[in-house]
């Protein structure tokens, strides 16, 4: 029985990649479910099923139709619920250790974890669940600057040197503990979070107490919040009912965007001047006193600050670029004279973050 699809990644699917995805566990491989189901509904098939590709849109009966039942279904106001399960006699599991390499085992193990932690923690404060695609592409967010969004995706597959990764290297099985408290694995989440010794408390009470309340209250941090930080958006609904009581209008809607920014930039930049100290510690022994921390941490987002002004000066001189850095800034910024209603393009104007107060002593949240 011939099949004759436009998609050559469709095709391509079902025959030229199969049988070294089925080795491998299907470990990274995007829509893994549809195309199983597919090659089960294929091989329970007594008579033998070939492919043709035809050129889409090019007066082919068969691809007609198969394009306006495609249209209707775009246009349904609730999905089909698409019966994929695969009877266990058809559904290999795992993957062949001839054609799995390390690395490869490695990914589907670690990073399938670290995206269903991003997952639902993204979901506790937006209310919104994330799927992998989506997640992926907010690992590059254009709010995030590239060495962040460098360590984020780092971060999300375990690519990291630290933890695990030293403890099947003979003679350096030491360094999987943590060199500060003697914890036993540490972790991504231990460094960033956990590790009573290292700037965390610190810093992140500098980000919380930074944080406008106006549009509630600072959110709580785990790993999956910085891995998915690139995902935060308050234009969603949300858990814990901020801003559910203020009207919906334009001026409202901007602040939620710049909110959104804010709340990304605070979060990614706190997370990655964490690791940053805690490699300096490790490395070269460098110590830095709390008033050290608090002066570099601010000195990154007023830098951030006026990459904003800048851009929006000289780069992306639109009018709704300079409303953006206007609403992501206006809440935090001080400055020794009255501002104008055009700071953010009149360089002239010294502005800089309030310099925030927090307790040393306090603890993440």
């Amino acid at each position: 029985m011939p099949k004759r699809p436009q998609s050559r990644y469709t095709i391509n699917c079902l025959t030229k990649h199969l049988t070294t995805w089925e080795d491998t566990g299907w470990i990274g491989v995007a829509n893994s479910k549809f195309i199983r189901a597919t090659v089960y509904q294929l091989r329970k098939r007594s008579a033998q099923t070939s492919f043709e590709w035809t050129k889409g849109h090019n007066g082919q009966h068969g691809n007609e139709q198969a394009d306006k039942l495609a249209k209707e279904g775009v246009n349904k106001l609730t999905t089909d619920k698409l019966d994929l399960h695969i009877p266990d006699d058809f559904n290999l599991q795992g993957a062949k250790l001839s054609a799995i390499t390390q690395a490869l085992a490695y990914k589907g193990r670690k990073t399938t974890s670290n995206l269903d932690v991003t997952r639902f923690a993204i979901q506790e404060l937006t209310g919104h669940l994330e799927t992998d695609a989506s997640i992926w592409t907010g690992c590059k967010h254009k709010d995030l600057s590239k060495k962040i969004r460098q360590f984020i995706y780092k971060a999300m597959h375990g690519a990291h040197k630290i933890g695990e990764y030293w403890t099947n290297i003979p003679t350096y099985e030491q360094r999987a503990q943590c060199t500060h408290c003697n914890a036993d694995n540490e972790s991504m989440e231990h460094i960033l979070m956990d590790c009573p010794q290292n700037a965390n408390p610190l810093i992140w009470s500098l980000a919380r107490s930074t944080w406008p309340t106006k549009y509630g209250a600072w959110p709580r941090i785990s790993l999956g919040t910085i891995l998915g930080c690139g995902n935060i958006s308050l234009t969603q609904p949300l858990n814990n009912e901020q801003l559910q009581d203020v009207p919906e209008n334009h001026q409202n809607k901007q602040s939620k965007k710049g909110a959104s920014r804010l709340l990304r930039i605070l979060i990614s930049e706190s997370a990655h001047l964490i690791w940053v100290l805690r490699c300096e510690k490790t490395i070269s022994g460098t110590n830095c006193s709390p008033q050290t921390i608090t002066k570099r941490w601010t000195s990154i987002i007023n830098k951030r600050l006026q990459i904003d002004r800048l851009t929006a000066r000289k780069i992306n001189r639109t009018q709704t670029f300079q409303n953006l850095v206007t609403a992501t800034w206006t809440d935090i910024i001080t400055s020794t004279d009255p501002l104008p209603k055009n700071w953010a393009i009149a360089l002239e104007v010294l502005v800089g973050i309030k310099q925030p107060r927090p307790s040393p002593n306090e603890a993440p949240r």
